[in-house]
């Protein structure tokens, strides 16, 4: 998380590793997850403002892709949102770093299962 500069990406304050649970500090997002914050303030945003808030959510994905990062939990649970409105990606717990010229033509998680092709958009299986 500490590479990742864009305002549409959670920023990494710092890590804790003297205790245990070892524990990641980010900023503060006020109004919490994309999931449950536009249900509690239903009707209260104009359409505009819910379009900005979706062009931030393309915005911090497209900048991973340019990062050749895939987030793979792309979630309104994993986007937070701040007083002023802007969605920022967080939890990169299953992302993963590609590389163009690797010779395993398959993309398996950090445990070693394959990637769902059911649910996995053309694009990512086409271009790893």
């Amino acid at each position: 998380m500490g590479q990742f500069q864009h305002p549409n990406i959670i920023h990494l304050e710092g890590v804790i590793t003297t205790s245990c649970p070892v524990m990641i500090l980010t900023e503060f997002m006020e109004n919490g997850a994309l999931d449950s914050f536009p249900r509690m303030n239903d009707g209260q945003f104009a359409p505009l403002q819910l379009v900005g808030m979706l062009r931030g959510i393309a915005a911090g994905m497209k900048y991973l892709s340019d990062m050749s990062f895939v987030h793979r939990d792309l979630a309104a649970r994993n986007f937070l949102v701040n007083a002023n409105l802007v969605c920022k990606v967080s939890d990169f717990g299953l992302s993963r770093f590609l590389t163009e010229n690797s010779s395993d033509p398959t993309y398996t998680s950090s445990l070693g299962g394959k990637i769902p092709i059911r649910w996995t958009a053309p694009e990512a299986i086409a271009y790893r």
